[in-house]
């Protein structure tokens, strides 16, 4: 090589060089497009809360399995799926001999393969599920060895017996004490286990073992419980109350709310569901959390429909149960997707333990969705029929007749530039 063109290559060479260095800093200094609810709010995500995408549908899992840890390649296909998980109630209770163990193994388990998860862990708010080492003394067989403990149980108004709801002792949400030492297990669980928060079932307070005059006392208590259960972890850590965006100083100090859609003449009718879908906004607006959660459902008559309760789901019939999840995803991801805001995630399966739902393959979790366009639009002010527009889908549902349909953009119509069709 000559000496000119010598000279001339490192010319080319540094120049080259700096357009890529130029590219570099204009590539670092470009913000990421900001996250919009429908109602223009900015959703601006604190430091604690989990990578949020619109990329694909964002996906929330909640599991256990009854008498084992979880193999590697469950992790995998987990942590490669979500950015956002809990770990059941009784996990590693069989394993372990306590659930705050089994927690803990499983926290370091997806930390290992995925740093960024979030992974919250479980406790009731109502039912004494005993399980970790607060509650396993709140057992017919144990409680009269701990009279402190029993004073923190609420009793049956028409027997003055301890009550009980599926074999399970409850909370008295009345009892500043119960409220304290409930609070500081819970923080506890979270601090052993070295998990990002908290997973809250359960925020009735059992009202209706209460007088009615005391009812708002009730709340109240159910109230302070989160409050404190938050103050004692910390800002840097998740809150998720199930079922409890309605309760307003449950809502104040929580994190994330799960909508647990567990039974259709109950929680999603058509007119519960039009009410999740204004909650969601509201949610979204105050910067906080949305895990929509639906689970597969047998027709009544049908041969699964003797299944559908208890553990009878969990261990027969499970190709039956995984066959109707994925004939039935479309419908109730259209739901989600209706009311669906920045910070939502979809919950999808037809149990709480690993076998029912989280290690199933549902091809419309990879699709490409985008972000939403806008606002769902009611058809007709007296109709039931909505509508949505997203970058790579198109969602229709009729909650009076039950029927949805998401049109996914094929890779011809992206490459076209086509709308979805």
């Amino acid at each position: 090589m000559t000496q000119l063109k010598r000279r001339l290559f490192f010319i080319s060479l540094l120049g080259i060089t700096a357009s890529v260095a130029s590219i570099a800093s204009v590539s670092s200094s470009v913000k990421p497009e900001p996250l919009v609810t429908s109602n223009g709010v900015i959703f601006e995500a604190p430091d604690h809360y989990p990578v949020f995408s619109w990329e694909t549908v964002p996906v929330y899992m909640m599991f256990a399995h009854g008498s084992r840890m979880l193999e590697a390649s469950e992790v995998n296909k987990i942590a490669s799926e979500s950015d956002f998980i809990c770990i059941e109630k009784n996990h590693g209770l069989s394993s372990l001999g306590d659930a705050v163990l089994g927690l803990e193994h499983e926290v370091d388990a997806f930390k290992a393969v995925k740093p960024g998860i979030m992974v919250l862990g479980y406790l009731n708010g109502a039912l004494t599920y005993p399980f970790t080492r607060y509650t396993q003394m709140l057992t017919e067989a144990k409680i009269e060895q701990h009279p402190v403990m029993k004073a923190f149980l609420v009793t049956d108004p028409k027997t003055g017996e301890l009550a009980k709801t599926r074999g399970l002792y409850g909370y008295n949400v009345l009892n500043p004490e119960m409220r304290a030492w409930w609070s500081d297990s819970a923080a506890d669980m979270v601090d052993v286990a070295g998990a990002d928060g908290i997973f809250i079932d359960q925020m009735h307070g059992f009202s209706w073992l209460h007088p009615e005059e005391k009812h708002s006392e009730v709340v109240a208590g159910v109230g302070d419980m989160m409050a404190q259960l938050k103050e004692k972890i910390g800002p840097e850590k998740i809150l998720l109350a199930n079922n409890g965006a309605h309760i307003d100083p449950v809502f104040e100090v929580s994190d994330a709310f799960m909508f647990e859609h567990y039974k259709r003449s109950a929680t999603h009718t058509k007119e519960k569901l039009l009410e999740d879908w204004q909650l969601m906004e509201k949610i979204a607006d105050a910067g906080k959390i949305c895990v929509y959660r639906f689970g597969a459902a047998p027709e009544p008559g049908s041969p699964l429909a003797d299944f559908s309760d208890g553990r009878s789901r969990q261990v027969n019939k499970r190709e039956e149960w995984a066959a109707l999840s994925k004939e039935q995803v479309e419908f109730y991801l259209a739901l989600y997707l209706i009311g669906a805001q920045p910070y939502s995630y979809f919950q999808w399966n037809w149990g709480w333990r690993l076998e029912t739902g989280p290690l199933e393959n549902y091809p419309e979790f990879h699709k490409p969705l985008g972000k939403p366009l806008g606002k769902y639009t009611r058809l007709h002010p007296d109709q039931w029929k909505f509508t949505r527009e997203f970058e790579h889908a198109s969602v229709w549902v009729d909650t009076d007749n039950w029927e949805a349909k998401i049109e996914w953009e094929t890779l011809e119509s992206a490459a076209a530039g086509d709308p979805v069709k």
